[in-house]
């Protein structure tokens, strides 16, 4: 079965389009929200371009009836009406009386009538069709004529609103009364009919897209959690389930913040569908806010679905952790129980004596209390005390120093057999690095003693062959076998010179000359000496070294010795016709020396590991077809190390790099150094 990869790009993408789906479905039904608050959106309208044709007109019709109902009863009011009344019959007035409004009345009772037509005069005997032929030209009419019992408009389910909703009925009585209205279909005023309008033909289009984001953004908010929710966790390698920050807070704590994070967001959502924006307003609220919703919901659900992926769900969570603390210590009932009855005891004691000094007012029992508190101060000072000299023990055989003991006398309780336990272990950590020591220098000294008693029968082998070699001979099997006993004895007889150097080095043999030195100067002479190999092999040197002196505290001889070792290793094992990188940094405080370069043999085969190539008797050629004893590298690390500086071996592939890595040279650096070279 084919493995499915989730990469952090296709997740991110993921999360992208689910923030984007939620905006966008947030907005349209917020948008459909707006429109049918402002009674623009029906079903049935959703067809409908025309505004005379729509439900919001209908709706229009039906406020400026009830509008006007209400006006017309405070008129008849007269001056019965009250201050608040008042004030909205004089909005009234305005609203219904102004010269450009497109909605006309003519209202008759008690044949009193009232109008809003400047052309007429309130009062004035009007004839009843006469007013709804005017009326009719206007476009939209409505009769209402209680007097000889007729109804009549072309307003869609105006009458509805007349006959069948008794709460939006207007004011007026069931007999003796007559209305008509006109609607002036061509909108040529500019009243809010007109603005209606508008508003409709500007957000009506919307209605079909709203409707379709809504359930385009659902259905792609569905499918993008969906693969969320399949991919987090994953990653292209590996199988493991991979848990972030947010993973490692306890379950409980979580849900915690996120209810309570979602619950204030919901609130500000309503708050913000609550005030009064214009759409565009509103829509960039809701849309603010849902993203910011949709961001805490991203966060706890997938970190929820990661712990169940990962089964840690229940041991991430405040439930576990108890459980676990409380099974812990009835694991250790002794110490508990120990403690639980030393707190018993407290409370105990403390509670009678304190009863007894301020209940009973017992002048004996508030002196014990002060005494029973004053020891118990005592005791947990003395034991903070203890524990800290305990502390201070243990870090001090950290670091090294394995002779340090506690004085278990003037300890106490489970402190002293603490102590105790501590000395033992001190006794047998410096017992062990003794005889760890004792065996490296009896290493150390075999090696030396093998290598001296080596050393003669080979100087008389060298010897014997040199002698050989000024014979004449003219067999040619001959010649070739003394040749190869000239090599091999010259391989061994630096072979023993290494181990004899080896040994010096590690038990401290050797005596450094520090001085000032310049690194630059001495890498120019090393290189020099080098060029005739590095031409055999056909290896270009690339250099990149200061203009200027880089001056550093070493031993010259042995600092050559190392750079010198470093240039070999390179001659022996670095790929023809391939370029040699050597390169010096001066920083501030430090200078770093490196070389690189490629090398013949594959080292990410032969050497698993870098610090490998730096061991005793290791090569860069496992086969040993070369010549080397497998020590330089080492030599040159443990060199570099009594100067005070830093060896470091790095391997990229087949990729070989160096460092050395010295404190630039100062009057501080000079006098440690100083102080170095006298102590050894």
């Amino acid at each position: 079965m084919e493995k499915k990869t989730y990469t952090y790009g296709t997740k991110l993408t993921g999360v992208i389009f689910h923030l984007f789906f939620t905006v966008v479905f947030t907005i349209a039904v917020f948008l459909l929200a707006a429109m049918i608050d402002k009674n623009i959106f029906s079903l049935t309208d959703i067809g409908t371009e025309d505004f005379f044709k729509s439900g919001y007109y209908v709706k229009c019709m039906e406020q400026k009836c009830s509008d006007l109902s209400e006006y017309l009863r405070l008129m008849q009011k007269g001056e019965k009406r009250k201050s608040e009344e008042e004030r909205r019959y004089l909005q009234y007035t305005n609203k219904f009386k102004q010269e450009d409004s497109n909605f006309c009345f003519w209202y008759k009772h008690n044949d009193i009538w009232y109008t809003n037509q400047p052309d007429t005069e309130e009062g004035q005997v009007f004839d009843t069709q006469t007013i709804l032929m005017e009326a009719k030209t206007m476009g939209d009419y409505l009769l209402y004529d209680m007097e000889n019992k007729e109804f009549g408009t072309n307003m869609k389910e105006l009458e509805t609103y007349f006959f069948d909703s008794y709460g939006n009925q207007m004011y007026w009585p069931l007999e003796d009364v007559v209305l008509v209205l006109g609607v002036d279909t061509k909108l040529s005023g500019r009243d809010d009919l007109y603005d209606a309008k508008i508003e409709y033909e500007r957000l009506h289009p919307w209605i079909k897209v709203s409707i379709a984001g809504s359930i385009i953004s659902l259905m792609g908010w569905i499918l993008s959690l969906v693969y969320l929710t399949l991919a987090t966790g994953h990653r292209d390698e590996g199988e493991k389930i991979h848990l972030n920050f947010v993973d490692r807070i306890k379950t409980e704590i979580l849900f915690a913040v996120f209810v309570i994070s979602i619950s204030e967001l919901v609130l500000l959502m309503g708050r913000v569908s609550s005030q009064s924006w214009n759409v565009s307003g509103l829509l960039v609220a809701s849309g603010t806010v849902s993203l910011m919703i949709d961001v805490l919901f991203l966060i706890f659900y997938l970190s929820m679905v990661r712990r169940m992926k990962a089964e840690v769900m229940w041991e991430n969570s405040l439930a576990c952790w108890l459980m676990r603390g409380f099974e812990k210590m009835f694991k250790e009932r002794t110490v508990t129980v120990q403690v639980l009855i030393e707190f018993a005891i407290h409370m105990i004691v403390c509670f009678l004596l304190a009863l007894g000094a301020f209940y009973y007012q017992y002048t004996i029992c508030f002196i014990l209390l002060l005494i029973f508190s004053g020891m118990e101060a005592y005791l947990l000072l003395r034991r903070t005390v203890e524990h800290d000299q305990i502390f201070q023990t243990v870090e001090k055989i950290t670091e090294g120093a394995l002779d340090t003991k506690i004085d278990a006398e003037e300890l106490h309780g489970e402190d002293r057999k603490l102590a105790e336990a501590i000395n033992n272990i001190g006794a047998g950590l410096h017992h062990a690095v003794d005889e760890s020591t004792r065996n490296e220098r009896m290493k150390a000294d075999l090696i030396t003693n093998v290598s001296h008693d080596i050393k003669t029968p080979l100087t008389s082998i060298i010897n014997y062959v040199n002698l050989i070699k000024l014979e004449d001979i003219e067999n040619d099997r001959v010649k070739n076998y003394i040749q190869i006993l000239d090599e091999k004895s010259q391989r061994l007889k630096q072979l023993t010179e290494d181990l004899v150097e080896t040994s010096r080095i590690t038990s401290g043999n050797v005596k450094l000359d520090m001085q000032k030195i310049d690194l630059i100067e001495l890498v120019y002479q090393t290189g020099g000496e080098f060029n005739e190999k590095f031409e055999s092999k056909e290896l270009t040197i690339v250099t990149k070294l200061p203009n200027t002196e880089v001056t550093i505290f070493a031993d010259g001889r042995q600092l050559y010795r190392v750079i010198e070792n470093l240039y070999n290793n390179v001659a022996k094992y670095a790929l023809e016709k391939t370029r040699v990188y050597v390169e010096v940094q001066a920083g501030e405080e430090e200078v770093v020396f490196s070389i690189k370069n490629v090398s013949e043999k594959s080292l990410a085969l032969e050497n698993s590991n870098a610090g490998d190539l730096t061991e005793r008797f290791i090569r860069g050629d496992s086969s040993r077809t070369t010549e080397g004893s497998g020590l330089g590298l080492s030599i040159a690390k443990s060199l570099t190390k009594l100067m005070g500086g830093k060896f470091e071996i790095g391997v990229d592939g087949d990729l070989f790099k160096a460092t050395i890595t010295f404190p630039v040279c100062g009057e501080k650096q000079e006098f440690e150094k100083e102080a170095l070279q006298e102590e050894r």
